[in-house]
């Protein structure tokens, strides 16, 4: 009984297994950029195969979504493929009566979406009575998938290929540590990933000199200077500086040269922590009495062999990964769940080691127990027992997120593939940042389908003074070098923004970039920054249209601050305007797509802009829904549209009431929520200053001397009313003696700058409770 359970199990692996093969390959196919219509009879003949059905149609619904076109298929009769059929019924329409027609007794269509929208069908019929399972219906809806985004390439008719830009883009989005250098070796970028790992802050002078432990620098430092010099691939495990725990892990580092146009231009490389994998295997040589119950608990992947090669033991970690049993495991193994494609590769090497007694490492794709292949990288090493060769003990991690993003950059570095709306949503914000006392909400549209990528970016940033600044702009052109310019205009906005508090020098500094460069750029923005205490603005608009503000007495236009677009000329004088929001207003930034219609003026569009946006009221989300299909109705628009809104929102000025993390960074968002409470309730300049350094000089004291590492929250709630400040700042830990004579005076600024100040020691933490009667309150 458990072999024929176990016979089966097998079974439904290889099938499940050769299904995820079939889909892999058809996404290899569609990545390296064959036809669609091909890409098509391949997955139909594909599934028809799979399914075993007799009929298979894939249909496109039609541009007035009436009809669906047989693209491609298998056993349709005469006349059908090529051809239009009636939709099914609903709202979105339904799948065709094909089955019908083709008298099947079983049948199972399944939608293909793009970008969220229904865009055809896939229908797979029997004429043998039989009910589909969820494994058929698994591999309908991956295929569904991968047909889907070859369509929505297929739009596109630009092309990415090496872009250095897009890797550090590509990069920063990943946790996995990753680097590059150029032809010389000298490292010109870590991502975000590296610097949070090492507490690095910038990629300038990332050596193995300043971040590999110094009992392995010379060796990794060998390894590196062989492999550069062969233009080889660079694989090294070594100790690197880990910020958390203040002390090296073990790191298995790889760098793989890069290329462009036939030219060697640096490598490329991503580090995997691999710390629990190197210390299990010393917990073996230490003890192998242990190594079971210690390997149990490890994270990593872990298996032993005889020395026959024959498996003896996995960990608990291994069955997690893979959802088998021990039982499963044992014996003769090797190739259970291992990707069809990595079977022999992954065999030849492995024996190759085993009859050499050599160590013995592989990546490969192991199926995981959510049904999908995942990347390991499997290492093994002889053991022995006095001195006798006993077998094998290895360990796994999983390497999937690494893998695919080598395989991302292999399709950025090596291949040219079409990424029109992709590229351009990349290189927007994922998100609007979460900003105190601003409500935010951004659309962006590309254009019509054909169309090419445009330039249109929007962004907002908050600058260390507490305004905040607020950009839209729109590249000249389309194409890849439109989208490619808008990125660099962004991140350029992003970096004067943060130090030039004047929009124009701002928009000026950023035209003497433009004009330095060898390319031809030029771009309309608008750039702006809002105090949101006050309401007052100051803009310049270099050839953009004007910002639209919705007051509670109705819309007007913004019309100051114009000058030239970027990169029109240099020298250029770059006007600068000032405005006040009225309380209760909001804004509305956007690019010309919005308004722009060759059969239409665009004084009469901009009315029709200002008609439907009407005056503030409704969420920001629901008036750009509203303005996007009023002033573009229900088609695509001609050209990109980037909408942004903003609106301001009232301070609290009565209570506040804040739960924080206990580390030092907690204490500039205080300062700001403090900034905006304090004015809301009519205080001074002098008192604010005063009462948000007592405050934080409060909050200070919490998270130095109340609690030791680890996580751990204080809490701050300051109240006004009838002209008296209350702020209370409460810890649970247990406060520690001053270190010395020199710290510790806190509490007498606290008590000099306050009327009244009360320490009070509870079972459970400190509570410090401080009065200040405002100005105003006294006098009158």
């Amino acid at each position: 009984m458990l072999g024929r359970r176990a016979n089966r199990h097998r079974e439904e692996l290889r099938a499940r297994a050769r299904r995820q093969a079939t889909v892999a390959e058809l996404a290899r196919r569609a990545l390296e950029g064959m036809p669609l219509d091909e890409l098509r009879s391949a997955a139909a003949a594909a599934l028809a195969r799979e399914l075993e059905v007799e009929h298979v149609a894939l249909l496109e619904l039609t541009r007035d979504h009436r009809g669906l076109l047989a693209r491609a298929g298998v056993g349709l009769p005469d006349g059908v493929l090529g051809g239009v059929l009636p939709v099914g019924q609903g709202d979105p329409p339904g799948p065709s009566a094909l089955g019908h027609d083709l008298g099947a007794a079983s049948s199972r269509c399944v939608p293909i979406e793009t970008r969220g929208q229904l865009s055809g069908w896939i229908e797979a019929h029997s004429l043998t009575a039989r009910e589909f399972t969820p494994e058929d219906d698994t591999l309908l809806e991956a295929v569904a998938g991968v047909l889907a985004a070859a369509a929505e390439r297929a739009r596109h008719d630009d092309v990415v290929s090496d872009s250095e830009g897009q890797f550090r883009e590509l990069a920063n989005t990943t946790p996995a540590l990753m680097w590059m250098t150029d032809a010389e070796g000298d490292v010109t970028f870590v991502n975000e990933g590296w610097l949070r790992f090492t507490g690095g802050t910038s990629d300038v002078g990332v050596t193995f000199a300043t971040s590999a432990h110094p009992d392995d620098r010379q060796e990794a430092l060998r390894i590196w200077e062989e492999a550069s010099a062969r233009r080889e691939e660079f694989r090294c495990e070594y100790r690197l500086r880990h910020a958390a725990s203040g002390g090296y892990r073990w790191v298995l580092e790889i760098g793989k040269p890069r290329f462009s146009g036939g030219e060697f231009v640096g490598y490329v490389g991503t580090a995997t922590d691999i710390h629990e994998r190197r210390a299990m295997e010393e917990a073996l040589r230490e003890s192998e009495a242990s190594f079971r119950d210690l390997a149990d608990t490890a994270p990593a992947m872990m298996w032993t062999t005889d020395e026959d090669g024959l498996v003896t033991f996995v960990n608990a970690g291994w069955m997690r990964f893979t959802g088998t049993n021990l039982e499963d495991e044992l014996g003769a193994s090797w190739q259970l769940g291992v990707h069809p494609d990595d079977v022999e590769p992954m065999l030849s090497t492995w024996e190759d080691a085993r009859l050499a007694h050599r160590a013995w490492e592989r990546e490969y794709r192991l199926l995981h127990q959510s049904g999908q292949y995942r990347w390991i990288v499997d290492r093994g090493v002889p053991r022995y027992e006095g001195g006798r060769y006993v077998g094998y003990v290895g360990t796994a991690i999983d390497i999937h997120e690494r893998k695919t993003m080598e395989a991302r950059l292999f399709e950025v570095y090596q291949r040219e593939h079409k990424v029109a709306e992709t590229l351009q949503r990349s290189l927007l914000p994922e998100r609007l940042p979460q900003i105190e006392g601003i409500e935010l909400a951004a659309r962006y549209l590309p254009g019509a389908s054909g169309a090419a990528v445009g330039g249109d970016w929007y962004d907002v940033l908050e600058r260390p003074d507490g305004r905040v600044a607020l950009v839209v702009g729109d590249v000249v052109g389309h194409g890849l070098r439109a989208a490619a310019t808008m990125g660099q205009l962004r991140n350029a906005f992003r970096a004067y923004g943060l130090v030039e508090s004047s929009p124009s020098e701002v928009v000026a500094r950023i035209n003497r970039l433009v004009m330095s460069g060898v390319e031809d750029v030029m771009a309309t923005v608008l750039y702006m920054v809002l105090d949101r205490e006050t309401g007052e603005l100051s803009f310049s608009a270099a050839g953009h249209p004007p910002p639209l503000v919705l007051t509670p007495d109705g819309p007007r236009f913004l019309e100051g601050g114009r000058s030239v677009p970027i990169g029109a000329s240099d020298p250029a004088v770059f006007r600068e305007a000032n405005a006040v929001l009225p309380p209760g207003s909001s804004l509305l930034l956007y690019t010309d797509g919005l308004v722009e219609r060759r059969d239409e003026p665009l004084d009469q569009r901009l009315e029709t802009l200002a008609a439907v946006a009407g005056s503030a009221g409704e969420s920001l989300d629901a008036l750009c829904e509203r303005v996007i299909e009023a002033v573009l109705g229900q088609g695509e628009p001609g050209d990109d549209v980037a909408l942004l809104a903003v609106r301001p929102l009232p301070a609290a000025s009565d209570r506040i009431s804040l739960t924080l993390p206990a580390v030092p960074g907690s204490l500039t968002g205080l300062r700001r929520r403090l900034a905006r409470f304090l004015h809301a309730t009519g205080a001074s300049e002098a008192e604010q200053y005063e009462v948000t350094l007592t405050i934080c000089e409060a909050a200070g004291n919490a998270i130095e001397h109340a609690y030791g590492p680890g996580d751990a929250t204080f809490e701050v709630e300051v109240a006004f009313a009838s002209g008296e400040l209350v702020a209370t700042v409460r810890d649970s830990g247990s406060w520690r003696e001053r270190r010395d004579e020199h710290r510790g005076r806190g509490l007498s600024i606290i008590e000099k700058l306050m009327d009244d100040v009360n320490v009070t020691a509870e079972r459970d933490g400190t509570v410090v409770t401080m009065r200040r009667r405002l100005a105003h309150a006294r006098a009158a």
